[in-house]
């Protein structure tokens, strides 16, 4: 009679299963790792790039604050920079940026365009104030503005907001330009 010892013949088969299950959950530990590590990645891009877009919003906001950031002089096409720009289009270097709006960290552009000269009439109005028209004039502008901080892993952003500034001419101001 032959010897019935079970599993005689699996010696070893054991051992190659536990192996190939240890290889396969080290392949899912792995890839999961990666993949911690590229949300990790990205999540702090976006994070870059949302703070950019606030510093360069600040920015604008700046800059609008200020009546005399919009000038009135010069015609269509006149830009106005802060006065570091290395902007070369440049007619003046004399943008005024607040302070508080000039970041800690990397470079700061600004630089405000004339659009269109004052002619133009304010575009779309309520039907109830429709009449106004006749008595206001428009100067269209552009706020640009560059923020880059890429050197310190802090994100860029170049951003361009349209601005109209409403001007009275109304008989009791006397009309004509301001």
């Amino acid at each position: 009679m032959k010897d019935a010892t079970p599993g005689a013949g699996q010696r070893g088969v054991v051992l190659v299963v536990t192996l190939l299950v240890l290889l396969l959950l080290g392949l899912i530990a792995t890839t999961v790792g990666r993949t911690n590590q590229l949300e990790l990645h990205m999540a702090g891009n976006d994070e870059a790039r949302i703070a950019a877009l606030q510093q360069g919003l600040g920015a604008v906001d700046a800059v609008l604050a200020s009546a005399t950031n919009t000038p009135l002089r010069g015609g269509v096409g006149y830009r106005v920079c802060i006065p570091d720009s290395p902007d070369a289009t440049c007619d003046e270097h004399t943008l005024v940026v607040a302070p508080g709006a000039q970041p800690a960290v990397g470079t700061l552009d600004v630089a405000v365009t004339r659009l269109a000269p004052l002619e133009d009439r304010i575009p779309v109005m309520a039907e109830g104030r429709a009449s106004s028209t006749v008595y206001y004039r428009l100067a269209k502008f552009e706020v640009q503005v560059t923020y880059d901080a890429t050197g310190q892993d802090l994100g860029r952003v170049a951003l361009a907001q349209g601005v109209l500034v409403r001007l009275s001419t109304t008989p009791q101001s006397g009309g004509g330009d301001p």
